[in-house]
């Protein structure tokens, strides 16, 4: 059919326009026996902006990255992948069962003498010897065969040279027999030569893969042909193969067959190969199509026909379901697949059982499969001891072994060996951040090294921006760091490199990829005049490219922005700067506005106000956080529905809210039902999120079922967590009385203490993270001691608390001031109340009264024994940050546990909000007079 209306040499020019466009386009493909059909290209358009949102933290799809050349810059891990999947390693050694597989592919062993010895062949010398001596007896069948054989020496050749050889050989000789019968093969031939050959590298534009692709085709849309699912998945991966075609133009007609298949799809090798095809045809996959074919998959699930005796097809299933632009759709699938692969996980080759853990790290979804898994990579590592191993282990194994764990990345990053290894510097950072290593030495020895890469990179690696990676690395790492560790080295070069793109390269005009660069420079700037201003030409793009932007693009520029506040103008910000800075919120809140009209006018999900929200939370410009932008995108949270919620986006949900202090009680109430309905999935990380998110603003779930099922959540993955973890989700179950013996029992010893001490020891930010860690355990064992008084738990942290306090420089605040002038006013004598008065338990108290038994107001008493014939009114100031965001009456709960625990010391305790204070009302002296009198209760 293709060949009717295109020559050959006219389809070997169009091919070469065959690119990835983001244009629309309108096509117009004919079908022979049927009515013309027309694929307006368009569609593909609106279904990626409705099927995979930008919302999704992954926005750079998996195909997209393959079609590129590039990784995304918003996922930490940096696995390579190659055309929608992923490869962990440039050893693509065809094992045995795939060569016995290729050897009989399209011929079954009943043939003629010369494929018999063709099939024989064990080396590139038998098979090029055998062809060049039946030459003149070859026929269509042992040419096809050859190649397919070629295929198999030419991936397990170890030499250059040789391959170099093979292609210049005995590839061409075949390539010029298979010219002779291209009209005489059938759609399996055709696709197999084609697939092999392309492959081989062998280029699209070479006349015998012109003709090939163009029988393929004309096959493949003659409706009076039978084109298997076979034929059909190697034509599309060879389609695919060079990525230097633009598959929806050329596959357009192939949805018809995709349709048929997913109805009849019976076995686990049917599910395989049209996840094949699903996964080369991702722009011109809709919802009807991906949701019909997870039904189907569902259902072999449940009949036994997917299952643990066949890994590979699971596997090959989750990589398809798992491509970044719609891997949020497809979680719950993609955890019963996982779950399937739980008899199996001990016997998974080296390769799965990495692309298994990558899946399951990211989706934190099924817990049952942590526990197999860690023991799995445990084995792994220590046979095979690298960087890549060891980056795959390091989120499995518990914090007591991380001693051992960072002595052997020691011994990685300081082997010549282990970088020379593929992805090396990807996996060794994602070692070194998740050990939260702080020893600067190690830290210097793996930037160096990298610096020394990028000093050595060569014009095109430069061109592709493959230094990139690194700025990413580099501002996650830094960030991770507080800002304590510098490296100016690495600074100053990516700086160099991502200000030389942004000026003269190409890459510097696409929005997304000007927005990972200017991101870097924001953040560091080596530029000449970078202590009073950003670099001119970053200001210019910002406001030239403003109306193209998406979310992920400014978050990407805010978070730069935060930084360099963090870093270089934390004390002064320069008035040129501050111009700078006014204009790019202007730029960040139009691009807010014109999304959330966008959404406004679509369906949109939790992933796209996630990803919107995550732009605010991290924006470092006050101004943008108090626009009506910021304040409609959280609004939306209350008119989104929690359908199909997962434990990636609950994760994402609750630290916006936790950042936020927003208040949506049908979203937390969700989260909770959530817990009720998925304990066996569920993992504790997961539900001390939600746990801490809930008592951070003050909301108590409306049924006790998912507390009971959280505590014994994280009894099952205690010995996994973390002790900050820990300690926090204690402290919230304490703030709901929820909190079992057995846990107090656990976490009161000796035992998970020292824990504590060595995770303290380990710790990345030693300024900041050993004192959150010995505060938060001074409030759990606050709470312990005054909720639950029958486990007899000491209290220990005075001597905490005393030190704390000696450090503490008092402030008053002018809101204390106000108030306590008005407190004098009417008391009449400042020693009628007591100032910054704090408890036993550590708990201060702005101002403390005693009433005798007339409710008149005495001096504080010295003897213990008046105690019961008086009145102790504790009365706090509440700032706007004691209140949920958007509701000043929502107290948030460290704040309400303040209160209970106040009122179990025998305290009666008043508010004070600043808001009231300052209100209108209250705007006039005897106002507040009044307001004091009222709340206090005195009548002269």
């Amino acid at each position: 059919m293709y060949s009717k209306f295109m020559t050959k040499q006219q389809f070997k020019s169009v091919t070469k326009l065959w690119q990835p466009k983001s244009m629309k386009y309108s096509v117009k493909m004919t079908n022979q026996a049927k009515h013309e059909s027309v694929v307006v290209f368009e569609k593909v358009i609106n279904i990626n902006r409705k099927i995979y949102p930008n919302g999704s933290l992954r926005v750079f799809s998996d195909i997209k990255n393959a079609e590129n050349g590039k990784r995304s810059s918003l996922q930490i891990d940096e696995t390579d992948k190659i055309y929608g999947e992923y490869a962990f390693d440039n050893n693509n050694e065809v094992e045995e069962d795939e060569r016995a597989a290729i050897k009989n592919l399209l011929y079954s062993e009943n043939h003629d003498e010369i494929m018999k010895l063709i099939k024989s062949c064990e080396s590139y010398t038998e098979l090029n010897d055998l062809v060049f001596k039946f030459d003149g007896q070859l026929k269509k069948d042992h040419i096809i065969q050859s190649i397919a054989m070629l295929w198999i020496f030419r991936n397990n050749c170890r030499s250059v040279s040789a391959t170099e050889v093979m292609k210049e050989n005995l590839c061409n000789f075949l390539l010029t027999r298979l010219e002779l019968y291209i009209t005489e093969i059938d759609v399996n031939e055709a696709s197999c030569s084609f697939l092999y050959l392309r492959k081989m590298e062998v280029s699209k534009t070479h006349p015998v893969m012109c003709a090939l692709l163009t029988k393929a085709l004309d096959l493949v849309n003659d409706p009076r042909k039978h084109v298997d699912l076979t034929a059909l998945s190697r034509l599309l991966v060879g389609i695919n193969n060079g990525r230097d075609f633009f598959a929806p133009v050329i596959c357009a007609n192939f949805i018809n067959y995709i349709y048929k298949y997913i109805k009849t799809c019976r076995t686990e090798e049917d599910a395989r190969l049209l996840a094949i095809c699903i996964l080369n045809l991702q722009p011109l996959i809709d919802y009807e199509i991906l949701n019909a074919f997870k039904e189907r998959i569902s259902t072999l699930l449940q009949i036994g026909v997917i299952s643990a005796h066949c890994p590979k097809v699971i596997i090959k299933l989750l990589n398809m379901l798992n491509i970044g632009v719609w891997s949020h759709q497809n979680v719950p699938l993609i955890r019963d697949l996982l779950a399937a692969l739980k008899p199996c996980v001990q016997q998974l080759e080296a390769n799965a059982l990495k692309n298994v853990c990558r899946i399951y790290q990211y989706h934190m979804e099924p817990a049952m499969l942590h526990a197999p898994l860690a023991l799995a990579i445990e084995n792994l590592l220590s046979n095979q001891t690298s960087p890549e191993t060891l980056a795959y282990f390091v989120p499995f194994c518990e914090p007591m072994r991380r001693d051992a764990l960072v002595n052997t990345f020691k011994s990685l990053v300081n082997s010549t060996e282990s970088w020379e290894q593929p992805n090396a510097s990807a996996h060794l950072f994602s070692a070194l951040r998740a050990l939260k290593i702080s020893d600067i030495a190690i830290c210097d020895t793996y930037w160096n090294r990298i610096l020394q890469e990028l000093i050595c990179a060569s014009e095109e690696e430069i061109s592709q921006l493959r230094f990139l990676r690194h700025c990413h690395r580099y501002m996650h790492f830094n960030n991770n760091l507080g800002g304590t560790y510098r490296h100016i080295g690495i600074e100053q070069q990516l700086s160099q490199m991502a200000i030389r793109a942004i000026e003269y390269d190409v890459s510097g005009r696409i929005p997304h990829i000007f927005a990972r660069l200017a991101s870097f420079v924001f953040a560091y700037d080596h530029t000449p005049y970078n202590w009073k201003k950003y670099p001119n030409i970053l200001l210019s793009k910002i406001i030239n490219m403003a109306e193209q932007f998406t979310p992920a693009d400014c978050f990407l520029i805010s978070r730069g922005i935060y930084i360099s506040l963090e870093l270089r103008y934390r004390h002064q910000i320069p008035p040129l700067i501050n111009m700078q800075l006014a204009t790019i919120d202007s730029v960040l809140t139009s691009c807010a506005d014109r999304y959330l009209n966008t959404i406004e006018e679509s369906q949109y999900t939790l992933n796209d106000l996630n990803s919107l929200t995550l732009e605010f939370t991290f924006v470092s410009i006050t101004a943008l956080k108090n626009s009506v932008a910021y304040h409609r995108t959280l609004a939306k949270y209350k008119e989104v529905k929690c359908n199909d919620l997962n434990s990636r986006l609950i994760k994402d949900m609750a630290f916006n809210f936790t950042a936020t202090n927003y208040l949506v009680p049908q979203i937390l109430e969700s989260m909770f039902e959530y817990i009720t309905n998925n304990y066996e999935y569920i993992a504790g990380d997961t539900v001390e999120k939600i746990l801490t998110c809930t008592y951070n603003l003050g909301y108590t779930p409306k049924s006790s079922e998912a507390l009971q099922k959280s505590s014994l959540i994280l009894l099952r993955d205690f010995k996994y967590m973390n002790g900050l973890s820990l300690v926090q989700a204690c402290l919230a179950l304490c703030f709901y009385k929820a909190l079992p013996d057995e846990l107090i029992d656990k976490v009161f010893c000796v035992n998970f203490i020292q824990r504590v001490e060595n995770e303290i020891q380990m710790c990345y930010s030693k300024a900041t993270y050993p004192e959150r860690v010995l505060n938060l355990i001074m409030q759990l064992n606050r709470s312990v001691c005054l909720d639950y008084p029958e486990c007899n738990v000491p209290w220990f942290q005075q001597n905490f608390i005393n030190a704390q306090m000696s450090k503490k420089s008092f402030y008053e605040s002018s809101f204390r001031r106000d108030v306590k002038k008005f407190l004098t006013t009417v008391l009449q004598d400042e020693s009628y109340f007591r100032c910054n008065h704090v408890t036993p338990y550590g708990y201060e108290i702005d101002f403390v009264i005693h009433f005798d038994r007339d409710k008149k107001a005495i001096k504080s008493p010295v003897e213990t024994t008046m105690l019961d014939r008086i009145t102790k009114v504790a009365i706090l100031l509440l700032k706007l940050d004691s209140f949920c965001e958007n509701d000043i009456k929502a107290l948030r709960g460290p704040e309400s546990l303040k209160v209970k625990h106040l009122e179990m010391m025998g305290y009666k305790v008043l508010h004070i909000t600043e808001h009231d204070w300052y209100s209108k009302y209250m705007k006039f002296d005897q106002a507040k007079r009044n307001y004091i009198k009222c709340l206090l209760k005195i009548s002269n």
